[in-house]
């Protein structure tokens, strides 16, 4: 199996240097490039000198802060949910959000559609064997209990429809993991059923969090339980930094709809995998991917989410490209 892996010094931004050599990065998740922004590294370095060092105690300690309270409704509010619970990680909200359900509903159904992300599978529970359109028709003709999906599919983008979701009925549980979407396009659904929403902050959002977004009765009751108290905290410098830089956020989110835009609006014959209004594309094509390393572009190639799955090439439109980067590179997609 090829070796795709090259060790980096620093997190690139428009820039990657590889054996001193630079490309334009079109890798990675970091789709707002909020680490370019000064707002929010000047609030990142008041939040360190506010929280020097990492709190890794839980949070039902009897030492608590503010910052975490205040990012959790700032969220909910902004994702129009009642409460939010911040964790670690994307992964760890994922599993702390579906452990929940699975526990309050222990003779439940649970399925999941296809191509789900690890975050929340278990090993009992593995996405379904067929198309997404037959898991739905199956989901609501069985009317399962709990649900599972992701927002959006990844690597390979894929953008769902959820106007299905109307049709679930008020006692069932449908479960979301956002990461790929959050801060990057709207994430409402709506429906009768009951709406959990997970998703990794490390991506759009940038910092080291997870978050649970959902009805305030099950939140609370999931800040009850014993795998969210004892699961570590998120960052308290990075928290703040996101808390106080919403005006870094909005900037950063105009320019990413910008650059979207323009350069799907310059493609036409293009063998690359790509969904309207995400910054991301994909392509298995090994003679494309050279191509752009040739003009100078890097983009990610690994095998996700099996180690031993195919290979394939993974791009995102970042904030941070240039209007020339983006025309260059919508010319050599072409057929």
């Amino acid at each position: 199996m090829a070796n795709f892996t090259h060790f980096a010094d620093s997190i690139p931004g428009r820039i990657i240097y590889m054996d001193g050599k630079p490309f334009r990065w079109l890798g990675g998740t970091n789709y707002l490039g909020i680490g370019e922004h000064p707002l929010f590294n000047e609030k990142l370095k008041k939040g360190i000198e506010l929280f020097p060092q990492n709190w890794g105690s839980s949070r039902k300690n009897n030492i608590q802060f503010t910052v975490w309270d205040e990012l959790e409704n700032a969220l909910a509010k902004k994702f129009k949910h009642e409460a939010a619970a911040l964790c670690s990680s994307g992964f760890a909200a994922g599993q702390i959000a579906l452990q929940f359900l699975l526990k309050q509903f222990p003779q439940a159904g649970y399925t999941l559609a296809p191509h789900s992300h690890p975050a929340i599978t278990t090993f009992l529970h593995a996405p379904f064997d067929g198309s997404r359109e037959a898991w739905i028709q199956a989901a609501l003709s069985e009317q399962v209990k709990i649900l599972g999906t992701d927002g959006i599919r990844t690597p390979i983008v894929e953008l769902f429809d959820f106007e299905w979701t109307k049709n679930l009925l008020p006692y069932q549980y449908l479960l979301v993991d956002e990461s790929h979407r959050i801060g990057v396009q709207d994430i409402q659904i709506n429906s009768s059923a009951t709406i959990i929403q997970t998703a990794s902050l490390s991506k759009a959002y940038g910092i080291p969090a997870g978050i649970i977004l959902g009805p305030k009765e099950q939140i609370e009751e999931i800040k009850k339980d014993p795998l969210w108290i004892g699961s570590s905290p998120p960052n308290l410098a990075f928290c703040y930094a996101c808390l106080h830089a919403h005006e870094a956020y909005k900037e950063q989110k105009e320019k990413l709809d910008e650059n979207v835009n323009f350069f799907q609006s310059q493609l036409a014959e293009t063998s690359i995998n790509w969904a309207k209004g995400h910054p991301s594309f994909c392509t298995d094509n090994e003679k494309t991917i050279q191509i752009l390393v040739d003009h100078g572009f890097k983009m990610n190639q690994f095998s996700y989410p099996k180690w031993n799955d195919p290979a394939i090439g993974r791009a995102s439109i970042h904030a941070t490209l240039k209007k020339a980067d983006l025309v260059e590179l919508s010319q050599l997609l072409q057929e």
